[in-house]
């Protein structure tokens, strides 16, 4: 069997100068992340659960840049445009735990455990019928070793409903996301739609984003749909970028006010060169 060269396969998807430049400056805005992150790595004191669950979180979100700038580097438009909502979702739930990090900090980690257990529950679902004994009996072990744990704090993730019936948390703090960003405020609820409103299409493989998939295709290529895709989910992406930088700066003593006005600074110049609004 062949393996697949990754970096050739990479290296031959080409693009025209105009899509270089987006690319780049998001390729800039992930090398400026990293540098950031490295740089206080070795100065911040993860001595609370909180803030190595930041520690944590802010490692898995440059990783999600990272995978942003790749996907759309292979021109896989749809994939990256999930990546943005869930660096989005990311931000989102960081910003509201940080708003009162003593309650919610235990509640959001502790919640791993019913995680665990319903999936667990699920798998032995799925696999009684149909699988080796011997596997079924090691997901009744597993669930049983789940199962302490899962009581003790099952009860913080039930609430009664209007009918007076109690009910499962629907996730850790029983809010979607849109319900957390519009208690963190109105920015965050204008990034939250800002968001969703862009990319939404994208990730439900909608209609309206399938529209002009066949300018992808080798016989019908049509740069100025690539640029317009890549573009929309850089500038996206970089919206919640500024707000998740203004964060890390805030909540894990960053400092990238410089960059951040050189490199907003680009984007508004790409946009008024590729996007003109006409008069």
């Amino acid at each position: 069997m062949s393996r697949i060269d990754i970096a050739q396969t990479i290296a031959q998807v080409t693009f025209r100068p105009e899509v270089w430049e987006w690319l780049d400056l998001f390729g800039d805005t992930v090398g400026a992340t990293q540098r950031e992150a490295m740089l206080r790595d070795d100065h911040f004191r993860a001595d609370t659960e909180y803030k190595q669950l930041l520690v944590r979180a802010i490692q898995r979100d440059i990783s999600t840049l990272t995978a942003i700038y790749i996907l759309l580097r292979c021109e896989l438009i749809h994939q990256a445009a999930a990546h943005v909502r869930l660096f989005c979702e990311s931000l989102v739930t960081l910003r509201y735990i940080a708003q009162d990090p003593a309650a919610r900090v235990s509640l959001f980690l502790d919640y791993a455990h019913i995680e665990r257990y319903d999936v667990a529950r699920s798998a032995l679902e799925w696999e009684g019928g149909r699988a080796e004994p011997a596997h079924v009996q090691q997901t009744r072990d597993l669930l049983a070793e789940l199962q302490p744990e899962y009581d003790r704090v099952k009860s913080r993730y039930l609430f009664t409903d209007r009918k007076g019936r109690q009910r499962a948390f629907s996730n850790w703090c029983n809010l979607t996301v849109a319900r957390q960003a519009e208690k963190c405020g109105p920015a965050f609820t204008r990034l939250y739609d800002i968001v969703y409103s862009q990319l939404s299409a994208y990730v439900h493989g909608s209609a309206w984003s399938l529209r002009r998939q066949i300018a992808y295709s080798r016989k019908h290529y049509d740069p100025r749909v690539v640029l317009n895709d890549i573009a929309t989910v850089i500038r996206t992406a970089s919206v919640v970028w500024e707000e998740w930088v203004r964060f890390c700066d805030d909540q894990a003593g960053w400092d990238v006010a410089k960059v951040l006005q050189a490199l907003v600074a680009r984007l508004k110049d790409l946009d008024s060169r590729h996007f003109p609004v006409s008069p």
